[in-house]
């Protein structure tokens, strides 16, 4: 930088009182060459840095009489995007004919239109001989003409266009001192520009020479004006190397222990952050790792390209907010961005008086609201949020009336009402969930949610929040189309989910983080670059889909050929290493975790490790041998203290006292000896237990039912977590947008399908008949499946009617077997229950005492010879069910135990109930009975298993269960612990004698 600041220097002093413009790239070059000129000592008077966009729209607007609108770049996206859809439908495209057209498409369209027209071609000059073929010059020229009649219409003026008026008015002006920078990157119509703008006498800022490399090559405005070489400059060309670098190289096994590397470096220089910048050759894999970094450990940083929006809570509300629509509202997927912090309701509520409630003050936490919409069966769809709230309150309210001084009641009936009202508000905006969905009311509604309901914590967040409403109120008015729902949130994410914020110059007191491209005008003294390895830099030589080199041939122009970028990142780098003077190291990743592999370092870091070493044949084997750390040297956060720990050879152990600040640890490490030892203990399932509390046997108030015995005789740890413990899953009705009902819900609709045909055959004193009662069977069933509608709507008419035709066809197969079925047996009662509301429980006898029952019969039926027969019915699988067994070791018990309720309950004499069957009456079971006959051999049995089970409890042994199969589809998985135990070790914790007493019984 000492040259290019000397002229500078040498400029300011030769002109002192002129105006003095630096004609540079881009804004921030020019901050930094003047934050370089003015660390020097040096000062300037009329000194200013512009684009070559600003000169030409300064020129413009002094000359014009009309108002200069400037296309924005999402505008013009927006523009492309719109016409390549209309010129599709029109027949007009051939070449491009086959392509969907999508954002990224849109977005290479666009990028080619600007190309060309900066090219310097229009409708009127485009070479149609230049492409491939006449059909894609032909498709070329009709969005071309598009293009060129939409900025017409609306009175819009790209870049190209601004350039051509600017040349109208432009004129020489010696009294201006022009200063270029080196390597300027212009295209036709800027060149042609800045050729009438300048004067003869026009000067230039040097840079230092790169030696032994492709240098770009440009026309005179283009071209490079070669300083002294520095230390540096002879990285490629080393035999002729002179002076000393401060150079090292060093290498890491990750990302993140590389940039933690560069931090200890830093610290151990004791550099100051604003004399060190970072320079990476991909955003994706470094922005990422230092934003965290940086907040975790509070380092300031400034980005050169900025941060991603979705670093924000503004930008992850917008990611949210899409979420939540595609899955048509779904409950979880709203909870989801309450449980983050993103989405609050707050008091933005408007305020509502509702008949005897003042909801002025209310305001509800998200843990609340969250507790409320999940125990209400809202699951999705904007219509299911107004209706189960709305019947919420006129229920609650029905309620209220007979109990005015419930005060719990009525502040819970506010929160209802509170709730309701926001969705109803929020529901104005946001667009209800469809096929075709129009695009303006989408951003209408994700600005109504940003403005509204968006928490922001940081000074990033009020950036990025800026950011988004910005972006969509430029859009907006040209925004008002429909489109299908998956292209309007395509659409949605690349407009707002791509923007980068908070970009920036290097600033005073932090640390400089920047892409390696912008850093050829770096003034600081300590430079690390990251990145280097082979995978990421120079990058893969590839051409525009769009605009192939070939055709850019033809094309000429200035026009930039895309095989050459993996030369210009090179020199590029090449530049910024040269332009350096003070220490500068190199570094790269050699394990990429995601494929599982090694991976070698460019190029560049083995000229770097020869020019540092002074060893000119050193190969990329020599470069194996750097030291490569698993973990860091340096602790910057707790998990590289535990990492240390974790792979050092030295046993660590943790003194007591400091056991004895964290109780839970030392509880925690205790609990895990417990478990690893073969003692069966109070972490495994052994409990000191109130049996006179749980034991039924001896609670009266105790109810047990065959499903919570099956699953004690399944597994008594899961019973120990679900009615001792009382663990509960969370339930959530959550979207799918190719399911409707879940099993439990269509078992239930298909047994009240089964029951409400059954007692209109009991009225009409019929039996069941496919030739009668098909239809009667179907109007039922497509009553109730309406009913059920109303309840959960489907979430598309597809998945509704295959759902709906499997449903009919179990009722056609259930009117089938029932046909045939029904010679021999008359049904008496149908979803007889016990021990269920206000009705009385049955009773059991043991020998050891009684146990009180409740349950749900589906069916009591009688036999020709006055036997009594219990039909349960099931609608999954038969996987589990065979035509033997008929307890499996205990897990089904529901047939013995329903033939001893019913009995005891309709005072039946003992052995009334002759058979219980499981009957699968649908298409995946196709009519399949499994019988168990109630003889006194499996009466005897029973009992015994049932003593044995309720002993379980007594003795509070609820160990797991001796069969992995059993955890398949338990609901607790994430609380047991089972799957860390080894096999040796279950087998000798799970010494129960009573639970395999219960085992032998099959």
């Amino acid at each position: 930088m000492k040259s290019l600041i000397d002229e500078l220097n040498r400029l300011c002093t030769s002109f002192s009182l002129k105006e003095k413009i630096v004609i540079v790239d881009s804004h921030s070059i020019g901050e930094q060459i003047n934050e370089a000129f003015v660390k020097e000592g040096r000062q300037a008077v009329n000194l200013k840095y512009k684009t070559v966009k600003e000169l030409a729209l300064n020129l413009v607007e002094l000359n014009s009489d009309q108002e200069v609108k400037l296309l924005e770049n999402s505008i013009g996206v927006q523009f492309t995007y719109s016409i390549l859809k209309d010129l599709k439908e029109q027949e007009k495209l051939h070449y491009f004919n086959g392509m969907e057209i999508t954002p990224s498409f849109s977005h290479a369209i666009y990028s080619t239109l600007k190309t060309l027209r900066l090219a310097n071609y229009n409708t009127d000059t485009l070479k149609r001989d230049a492409f491939i073929t006449s059909v894609k010059a032909a498709d070329i020229f009709e969005i071309l003409a598009a293009y060129e009649n939409k900025l017409k219409s609306l009175q819009l003026t790209d870049k190209a266009e601004l350039l051509a008026n600017a040349m109208v008015y432009v004129q020489v002006d010696n009294q201006v001192i022009f200063i270029l920078q080196s390597n300027l990157q212009l295209s036709y119509l800027e060149e042609q520009f800045l050729t009438k703008l300048l004067p003869e006498m026009h000067y230039k800022l040097p840079l230092a020479a790169v030696l032994g490399a492709n240098t770009p090559e440009g026309t005179s405005l283009c071209s490079i004006r070669w300083a002294d070489p520095t230390a540096l400059s002879y990285l490629y060309q080393q035999d002729e190397a002179e002076g000393q670098a401060d150079l090292s190289v060093f290498t890491a096994k990750t990302e993140e222990l590389e940039i933690k590397q560069v931090l200890e470096k830093i610290k151990i220089a004791r550099a100051p952050l604003d004399e060190s910048v970072i320079y990476y050759t991909s955003s994706e894999h470094y922005t990422t790792l230092l934003y965290q970094l940086s907040q975790k450990l509070d380092i300031p940083i400034t980005y050169g390209e900025g941060l991603p929006v979705m670093f924000s809570r503004p930008g992850r509300l917008v990611s949210g907010i899409l979420k939540w629509i595609q899955s048509n509202y779904s409950v979880q997927a709203f909870l989801e961005m309450t449980n983050e912090g993103l989405f609050e309701l707050g008091k933005n509520v408007p305020i509502i008086k509702s008949g005897l409630f003042d909801l002025d003050e209310m305001d509800l936490s998200n843990t609340r609201i969250a507790k409320i919409l999940r125990e209400l069966p809202i699951g999705w769809s904007q219509e299911r949020y107004q209706k189960v709230l709305g019947n919420e309150i006129d229920r609650l309210g029905d309620i209220f009336l007979e109990d005015e001084n419930n005060s719990a009641l009525e502040h819970y009936i506010k929160e209802i009402i509170w709730l309701y009202y926001s969705f109803l508000e929020i529901f104005k905006f946001l667009p209800p969930l469809e096929s075709t969905m129009n695009y303006k009311r989408c951003l209408i509604g994700i600005k109504y949610i940003l403005i509204r309901h968006c928490k922001t914590t940081s000074a990033l967040d009020e950036l990025s929040k800026s950011a988004l409403l910005e972006e969509i109120d430029k859009i907006l008015p040209f925004a008002d189309e429909s489109m299908s729902s998956y292209e309007a949130f395509e659409k949605v994410k690349d407009l707002l989910l791509a923007i980068q914020v908070n970009q920036s110059r290097p600033k005073p007191g932090h640390l400089h983080v920047s892409s390696f491209k912008k850093g050829i005008y770096n003034s600081r003294p300590n430079v690390y670059v990251v990145g280097l390895d082979n995978k990421k830099f120079p990058g893969n030589a590839s051409e525009d889909p769009i605009l192939l080199d070939t055709e850019r041939i033809q094309l000429r122009n200035n026009l930039p050929l895309l095989r050459e970028q993996g030369q210009v990142q090179l020199y590029n780098l090449l530049q910024l290493l040269a332009q350096s003077t003070g220490t500068v190291t190199v570094s790269f990743c050699n394990f990429e975790i995601n494929d599982n592999r090694s991976i070698n370092p460019a190029f560049v870091v083995l000229q770097c490790y020869r020019f540092m070493t002074g060893n000119k044949d050193a190969e990329f084997k020599e470069l194996k041998s750097l030291p490569s750390s698993l973990f860091a040297n340096d602790i910057f956060e707790e998990k590289d203290y535990w990492n240390e720990k974790l792979i050092s050879e030295a046993n660590g152990r943790i003194e007591e006292a400091v056991l004895q600040q964290f109780p839970n640890v030392k509880a925690g490490m205790s609990a895990e000896k417990t478990r690893n030892s073969s003692n069966f203990s109070e972490y495994d399932g052994l409990v000191q237990i109130d049996a006179g509390r749980f034991d039924p046997r001896l609670n009266p108030e105790k109810t047990l039912s065959a499903g919570k015995l099956e699953t004690l005789a399944k597994c008594p740890y899961s019973y120990f977590l679900k009615e001792v413990l009382r663990v509960r899953p969370v339930e959530e009705v959550a979207y799918d947008a190719n399911k409707w009902l879940d099993a439990a819900t269509r078992g239930s609709l298909l047994h009240s399908i089964f029951e409400t045909f059954y007692k209109t055959l009991q009225q009409e004193n019929t039996k069941p008949s496919v030739a009668n009662h098909l239809s009667q069977i179907h109007e039922i069933a497509n009553s109730l499946i309406d009913q059920q509608k109303e309840i959960l709507l489907p979430p598309n008419e597809r998945v509704y009617q295959r759902e709906v035709n499997d449903i009919l066809a179990c009722c056609e197969i259930f009117l089938k077997e029932e046909e045939r079925y029904n010679e021999n047996y008359d049904p008496l009662h149908f979803e007889y229950s016990f021990g269920i509301g206000d009705k009385e429980p049955a009773i059991i006898t043991l020998p050891s005492g009684e146990v009180k029952i409740s349950g749900i019969i589906d069916r009591v039926d009688k036999s020709k010879d006055g036997n009594y027969h219990i039909i349960d019915y099931k609608t999954g699988s038969t996987y589990s069910y065979s035509k033997n067994g008929a307890f499996k070791g205990g897990r089904q018990l529901q047939h013995f135990i329903y033939a001893l309720a019913i009995e005891q309950h309709l005072g039946l004499g003992e052995g009334a109930v002759e058979e219980s069957t499981y009957y699968f009456p649908t298409v995946k079971g196709m009519a399949e009975r499994f019988s168990r006959s109630q003889d006194a051999a499996l009466r005897t049995n029973g009992v015994d298993i049932l003593e044995k089970l309720i002993d379980v409890i007594k003795h509070g042994h609820f160990e797991m269960t001796d069969n992995e199969e059993d955890c398949k589809f338990c609901e607790l998985k994430l609380v047991c612990r089972r799957h860390f135990y080894s096999k040796e070790t279950l087998e000798k914790k799970q010494s129960n004698q009573k639970l395999k007493g219960v085992r032998v019984y099959d």
